[in-house]
């Protein structure tokens, strides 16, 4: 252990909470680029300077090499975003390249790439998505026959409420940008079953303080009060031994009742913004 005053080319003695320990992670890093770019986007009339660093940033990142590897949905989201907020066409370009990956994985990237429809000038490019789509669209509704909740859930070690709505998300995209293709059906399903609203014994929501019966004991910073934060939103139903979908009051249960603001918090109020669009446009 080094004393104080002592340090070597990688440890120092002073304890220092300004340290932050990165990665090489480029599915981070696109979304951080997507990120920055949509900020780009939101601060333009707000924070024009402000706007402009995020923009510059975006892009200068954008153009570092990478291993995109397991990160190309990550990287069409990002390479969207920059299209939306610069309309320059070297991002459109990649877009249109990239269209033998993107049509591959489109139950991945379709949400994304049907924003920057709209911009891309290719008549080819455009039917093969919306075929690709059309195709996955069918899947999922096949999907769904597998149980009554209308929703993709197969349980597993960790509880499925953010997958669930990560997807619910994800159809709303699809459907803004083909209508004549996706409903509303399933993203309204993800929604309900978030709250609760589906067959079973277990019905509470996931969204603590939201509904008639809620999660109310969670693995919040007041975890060891057995207590909850209100709108924190929680994982869900999982398998416990001996492989049986449960949902406990417990909240040392970290697969269970954690709570998270990137895609537990934010997805469940876009859906819940998206549902009253939806419904009330």
């Amino acid at each position: 252990k080094l004393k104080e005053s002592e340090r070597t080319a990688t440890h120092s003695g002073k304890r220092d909470d300004r340290l932050v320990f990165t990665e090489q992670h480029a599915g981070h890093e696109y979304k951080g680029i997507a990120a920055l770019a949509i900020a780009g986007r939101v601060l333009r009339n707000y924070n024009g300077a402000l706007a402009t660093e995020c923009v510059q940033t975006a892009e200068a990142l954008w153009k570092q090499e990478r291993d995109t590897g397991r990160a190309f949905r990550d990287k069409v989201v990002a390479g969207v975003e920059l299209l939306l907020t610069t309309r320059k066409p070297e991002y459109r370009d990649f877009l249109v390249q990239s269209r033998t990956q993107i049509v591959a994985g489109i139950g991945g990237t379709g949400w994304a790439i049907g924003r920057a429809l709209p911009l891309i000038e290719d008549a080819g490019f455009k039917e093969e998505i919306k075929a690709a789509v059309t195709t996955h669209f069918a899947g999922v509704e096949k999907q769904q026959r597998e149980n009554p909740f209308g929703v993709p859930y197969r349980p597993r070690i960790w509880g499925a409420g953010w997958d669930i709505q990560r997807f619910g998300v994800e159809q709303y995209f699809l459907h803004a940008s083909f209508p004549d293709v996706v409903s509303t059906e399933y993203m309204l399903n993800a929604l309900n079953f978030v709250l609760g609203c589906h067959p079973g014994e277990n019905t509470a929501s996931f969204a603590s303080g939201v509904g008639s019966r809620s999660m109310t004991i969670a693995y919040g910073f007041n975890r060891a009060d057995r207590s909850y934060i209100p709108g924190g939103v929680v994982s869900g139903t999982a398998l416990i031994r001996p492989d049986f979908p449960e949902m406990k009051d417990f909240p040392y249960l970290w697969q269970q009742t954690e709570y998270v603001l990137g895609g537990g918090a934010t997805n469940f109020m876009f859906l819940v913004l998206a549902a009253d669009q939806v419904l009330n446009q």
